[in-house]
């Protein structure tokens, strides 16, 4: 008798509960119950399978997958935008951007140093952030510009428009992202310039980075930065994907080939000194990329698409 007596109060407090919207303090009065106890015998309900929670939303698979993610790789946080069918790329990715945006936004605190690399997702992330005021922020480029022809997406620009949009100070990276040749390159970093811009870099509090796939899609190369013979040394060194001033390998360590003694900017290997660091990206390809980064403890936050994130399970 005492068991189904207890069985029927559960059931009574799981009603008034879950199906009267009512709070587990207006409950406690109701049944002269305290509220821990009302509380344990929620759980104990769950537990027994008397009441099974299933959350009905589009992106509610988005939120799981994110939560694996962490949990996976061990990040603070991890944002996933659902994807379908329907959607098309440039909607996909518009939605990563504006995601980035408002995360960064909630994140800005005075005086912080935001660090940024380059590329398209980063400019539109840019596009999507509100104008405030935040003067004693500084905003600092993460490796070299790319050129006035590719403006759009270069890094000493996007610093500008981002600490245009926050109403903060910036710093530029006076050199190329990419030096024509190892001599060129190793003449620059000696130089007062680019010395002061790595170690500003080197400062960041928050960074925001993109990840490029060289194997499958190579912005250098549409650029004309580089060409097929050297895509062929990327693929014959074991090379995964691109990040600041790094081409890396699987273990999200530099690979020292001929090209990436020529980029300019920090190296993956300085990311892991950040704070916080942000990757932000879309397209399956890029997973491969990503997962690297993840594995070398190089990110805290990723803000990425449903397909990536599936692939990095």
């Amino acid at each position: 008798m005492k068991i189904s007596e207890d069985r029927r109060k559960m059931l009574k407090i799981v009603t008034m509960y879950y199906e009267q919207g009512l709070t587990q303090a207006i409950i406690a009065r109701k049944m002269g119950i305290s509220r821990p106890v009302i509380s344990k015998i929620l759980q104990q309900a769950k537990e027994s399978g008397i009441v099974s929670i299933s959350i009905k939303d589009e992106s509610a698979y988005a939120v799981e997958l994110g939560l694996r993610i962490e949990t996976k790789y061990q990040l603070d946080d991890v944002i996933v935008i659902p994807t379908n069918e329907q959607k098309q790329p440039q909607t996909i990715k518009r939605e990563v951007s504006q995601i980035a945006a408002f995360y960064l936004k909630e994140r800005l605190e005075i005086g912080m140093n935001i660090g940024l690399s380059w590329g398209t997702t980063l400019a539109d992330m840019i596009d999507e952030m509100p104008y405030c005021s935040f003067p004693t922020i500084n905003v600092s480029p993460l490796v070299g510009g790319i050129s006035s022809e590719h403006l759009y997406f270069d890094t000493n620009h996007l610093v500008f428009r981002l600490a245009e949009k926050l109403n903060s100070r910036c710093q530029y990276f006076y050199a190329p992202a990419l030096a024509e040749s190892i001599e060129l390159a190793d003449v620059l970093n000696k130089t007062n310039l680019v010395g002061n811009a790595l170690e500003q870099a080197k400062k960041v509090d928050f960074a925001i980075i993109g990840v490029g796939n060289p194997n499958e899609s190579s912005t250098w190369k549409q650029l004309g930065y580089i060409e097929e013979k050297e895509l062929q040394i990327i693929k014959e060194t074991g090379v995964k994907g691109d990040a600041v001033a790094s081409l890396f390998d699987k273990n999200g360590q530099t690979v020292n080939n001929e090209i990436s003694k020529r980029m300019l900017g920090i190296k993956v290997e300085d990311l892991v000194n950040i704070p916080d660091l942000m990757i932000i990206g879309c397209g399956k390809e890029k997973a491969e990329s990503i997962k690297p980064l993840l594995v070398g403890k190089c990110c805290t936050i990723l803000v990425v698409d449903q397909t990536i994130a599936e692939a990095l399970l």
